[in-house]
Formats: structure tokens, sequence, C-alpha cells
């Protein structure tokens, strides 16, 4: 009997772009964690290729450029909010319960990911490649119409007050945020961030609160 020889398996082409992508994470993941202790000026692409352990070529095989790796992180931190934003069962929630709840889990994630907020309030970030500071303004509109949307259902729940302008409250909740984002990074992560939430929820929240209107008094006699 003629011997056959058994032909060489071809590895499917979906597994080497799986392997690629995972590559991509890794790399990404390590950039979050030099900004992280670090800073953003001290992400470069040999820092990177350090970190993840391959040649400075290999890397720009997956990444052109520092811009191009801020870019998937930024990417990397939206689908990661939303998947955490898909955790929590909103849809059982008053639009009020639900508002608090995202409010506690965008501090939570901030402070699970130090590095979103050195990014955010980086000179990179300002004087940097364009894309990137509008990649992360689009972003930040991106959360900040979502916070709008909660508060007009709100509104319409009536649990909070009809005459709010509720992109202007929303701006407001941000702005709060990133501040108390900001204290927590100069204070070298020395206060839990996520135990301020119900501080910042009050502050605002409850001044945005429907009032029941008073009862005038009885005119009887």
């Amino acid at each position: 009997m003629a011997n056959e020889q058994t032909p060489a398996i071809e590895k499917p082409r979906r597994r080497r772009r799986l392997s690629a992508e995972v590559r991509r994470q890794d790399i990404v993941a390590a950039a979050m964690e030099i900004i992280r202790h670090h800073g953003v000026d001290k992400l470069t692409t040999r820092s990177l290729s350090e970190a993840v352990g391959v040649a400075q070529p290999t890397l720009f095989l997956h990444f052109g450029s520092k811009s191009q790796v801020l870019l998937a992180l930024v990417d990397a931190i939206q689908s990661n909010l939303q998947e955490k934003m898909r955790g929590f069962d909103l849809g059982s929630l008053t639009p009020l319960e639900r508002l608090r709840a995202v409010i506690r889990a965008h501090l939570g994630f901030i402070q699970e990911q130090p590095g979103i907020p050195r990014l955010l309030f980086s000179e990179e970030l300002r004087s940097g490649d364009p894309a990137v500071r509008q990649r992360m303004e689009e972003l930040v509109m991106f959360f900040l119409q979502f916070l709008a949307g909660l508060i007009r259902a709100g509104q319409a729940s009536g649990e909070l007050r009809a005459d709010l302008d509720a992109e202007q409250c929303a701006c407001i909740l941000i702005s709060c945020v990133q501040g108390l984002a900001f204290r927590w990074i100069l204070s070298d992560f020395r206060f839990v961030l996520a135990e301020q939430a119900d501080a910042v929820i009050s502050t605002f929240i409850e001044g945005w609160r429907a009032r029941t209107p008073e009862k005038e008094p009885s005119s009887d006699v």
C-alpha cells in the first residue's frame, strides 16, 4: 500500500485575527497601566514595547503611533463603561434611582481605572493630537447625553422639576464628578472615590427633586 502523506493542516485565519486582537488589547491595557502609574507623558512606543514584551517594530504592526494607541484606549474606556452600565438592572429602577446608580457606577469605574482622569487632565490631551482630543470629547458628550436622558425621564415621571434644563444639569453633574476625580488624583488616591457618590447625588439631585405643592389653609371657620 502506498504511503499517503497527511496534508498539513492550515491554521484558520480567524485564529490569527484573534491573536492580533488579543495583542492589541494587551497593548491598550499596558498603556492604561503606564498612564495610571507614571502619567501620559511617560507613555512612549519604547515604554509600551517593554511593558508588553515585544520589539518596537512588532508594536508598530498593531499601532502606527502613540496617538493611535490613545484613540484605541478611549474606545476601550467607552466600551468598558457601557459594559458596566449593562451590568445594572436599570430597567427595574425609577428614573431618579437610575441616575443615582449611574453616578455611583461611574465613580466606581474611575476608582478601578485611575488612568482615566490622568488622561483626561493631561497636557497631552490639551495640546497633543487633535484627533485624540476630539475622541475624548465625543466620549464625554456621550455620557452627558446619557445623563440628560435620565434627567428628562425623571422630569416625565414627576420626580424632578419640570423647569430644569436637562443638558445643563448633566453638565453640572459631569463637572462635579471630574472635579472630584481631580482632587482624588491630587490626594494620591488617599480616599475612596466611590464613597463620595452619595454626597454628589445629595448635593444636586435633592435640589432638583420635584416639590409637592403645599396645601392652602382652609377658609372654613
